[in-house]
């Protein structure tokens, strides 16, 4: 139990400051430790409503949410989330038990190392100079028609992936808005929780209502998670995050091929 909570600490650290590693770290954990994918899915989706719940609080206080973008967001992640979970259910139904657990975890690996690359992508993006909190459109009109398409369209092949993996909610939609807009970091990093949580929210609820949950196995986790997740967030305008995201690429990078070579 002790090396559970410590590592939902970790975990929960590591999306508070940065706003991604929390699925890519936790569903190859569940799985190593005996949870079927299934199940290993759904309890990190439930784990991360509710430790980014706390971070997006943290964030909300701290002004670096741009709500707006989280909406459009959320347009294209939530339905497209919800055919993933569809997508995980009609595969329980129609193959047999360890061909559903061979495809999920290919799926799985194979996502934790797209994440991998896209956290070494993100070096190469310039990050934007802290310019206040202050989000740079002040409504809707002031963003184009192409920008609101592409947030959606992008939006749902990330929430497909996190209905179908549990993973990307963070690190994918962190890329699509450093590539999209002119937000300072920390608005990047606040506006990402606060996506993801709706996200894991709606996706998870779906999982648990197909019983692929263990909420023992969530309350254990979140024992170390909700302080990390506090601490971290607290910490992203003070402590650089590209350290972390270099050794955090190199290791799901690592995870994720071994995953996909044994599953």
């Amino acid at each position: 139990m002790l090396e559970t909570v410590l590592f939902g600490l970790l975990v929960g650290f590591l999306v508070g400051l940065t706003g991604v590693g929390g699925g890519s770290l936790m569903s190859p954990y569940l799985l190593a430790i005996g949870v079927p994918a299934p199940t290993a899915i759904g309890t990190d989706l439930i784990f991360a409503t509710i430790t980014k719940l706390f971070g997006s609080a943290s964030h909300y206080r701290l002004k670096s949410i741009n709500f707006q973008v989280v909406l459009y967001l959320a347009l294209g992640s939530v339905p497209a989330g919800l055919l993933g979970v569809v997508t995980v259910n009609w595969l329980q139904t129609v193959l047999p038990a360890e061909t559903v657990e061979y495809y999920l975890k290919t799926a799985i690996g194979s996502v934790v190392v797209f994440v991998g690359a896209t956290l070494i992508l993100r070096f190469f993006i310039p990050e934007r100079g802290e310019r206040g909190d202050t989000p740079v459109w002040d409504g809707f009109s002031k963003m184009t028609l192409k920008r609101r398409t592409l947030t959606v369209v992008l939006g749902a092949f990330a929430g497909y992936l996190v209905g179908l993996t549990s993973i990307g909610s963070g690190t994918l939609i962190a890329i699509i808005l450093l590539l999209l807009y002119p937000l300072a970091t920390s608005v990047v990093v606040g506006t990402d929780i606060a996506h993801a949580t709706i996200l894991s929210l709606v996706v998870g609820v779906a999982h648990a209502a197909s019983g692929n949950v263990n909420f023992g196995l969530v309350g254990t986790l979140l024992i170390g998670a909700v302080p990390g997740v506090l601490v971290g967030s607290r910490l992203t305008k003070v402590v650089p995050g590209n350290l972390l995201r270099g050794i955090l690429a190199a290791m799901l990078i690592f995870v994720g091929t071994r995953l996909v070579l044994t599953a």
